[in-house]
């Protein structure tokens, strides 16, 4: 494989980006002092509160490569279907001024058996008060899959943390705007747009068992659309520039959410996420010497389940 190749092959994570991926470090934003409470309110989490959910992530991915030395390469598809208990334990609550949560997470098997080593899986961290993760400790550790697993229970989880700070009534619509991180395209966004479409009974716990939720669920649906706001012929983010490479091309994606919250306990009980993505992208030396041609398509389902 060529150099050029070589370097887009390093840099492949960038290529492609998920709707949950987004796991920064960010300044706090405080709640305190907020007198208007919303229908829709985030839980009251305390210290050494425990709490489970399910979540499945599945996900198909197709990438085309081809450059002007070497000769095309194969289609290299990539499917990943994983499910993972999230077992959460709440170790730490902010003050009246501070909204920052530090909690511990653990992955466990789909069956809800303990791991044989105590620290397997454990990824700790702070909520912030956007919803947003920082200081993650264990994260680098687990596999690709289970990083997805671990980014779509956060995504669902703090939802309410992202809502207007002013509540949210049924019927009621709103909009926001977020850059798209890390992807191969620069001045990508996320237009979403969100409905608080109606309340209903909340759906059963678990697979299905005897075990059903109480009370009533606030139905929020999400659409998230990727535009890309930028010139296509000359779109190279700084993450390729240090790497003396250039890119153009196209990115298009689009996401929804379902998310079912606890009007009685602020949880989220269930959420299902759908996304479909295509990139199409010429990664060239800076100096023209030579190109490499990607063309990603990729689609992926998660669900995200409270067991108790």
């Amino acid at each position: 494989m060529n150099l050029l190749m070589d370097r887009a092959a390093r840099l492949a994570p960038l290529l492609l980006v998920t709707f949950a991926a987004v796991v920064v470090i960010v300044p706090a934003l405080s709640r305190a002092g907020e007198k208007v409470q919303p229908l829709v309110r985030i839980p009251a989490l305390h210290a050494g509160q425990k709490f489970v959910y399910r979540v499945r992530y599945q996900a198909k991915k197709v990438t085309r490569a081809e450059s002007r030395i070497a000769s095309p390469l194969p289609p290299e598809g990539q499917n990943s279907d994983v499910e993972r208990w999230v077992s959460v334990e709440v170790t730490k609550i902010g003050g009246a001024s501070d909204a920052h949560v530090a909690m511990r997470t653990q992955l466990l098997p789909a069956d809800g058996s303990p791991v044989t080593e105590a620290n397997s899986g454990v990824v700790e961290f702070t909520l912030q008060g956007d919803g947003r993760g920082s200081d993650l400790q264990g994260f680098d550790a687990l596999s690709s899959d289970e990083q997805a697993v671990w980014r779509q229970w956060l995504a669902q989880f703090a939802l309410g943390w992202t809502f207007p700070a002013k509540g949210i009534k049924p019927g009621e619509k709103w909009n926001k705007e977020e850059p798209v991180m890390g992807a191969a395209l620069d001045r990508l966004v996320w237009e979403k747009q969100y409905e608080y479409v109606r309340d209903e009974p909340c759906p059963q716990r678990g697979d299905g068992g005897a075990t059903k939720s109480a009370g009533e669920c606030a139905v929020v649906v999400t659409n998230t659309t990727m535009k890309q706001h930028g010139p296509h012929d000359d779109a190279t983010p700084e993450d390729y520039k240090v790497h003396q490479l250039k890119t153009s091309g196209t990115a298009l994606g689009k996401i929804q959410v379902v998310t079912y919250i606890s009007l009685q306990s602020g949880f989220v009980e269930r959420a299902t996420e759908d996304s479909a993505q295509k990139l199409d992208v010429l990664i060239a030396k800076a100096d023209d010497s030579n190109k490499a041609h990607f063309n990603v398509d990729a689609t992926s389902h998660a669900e995200v389940v409270l067991l108790h």
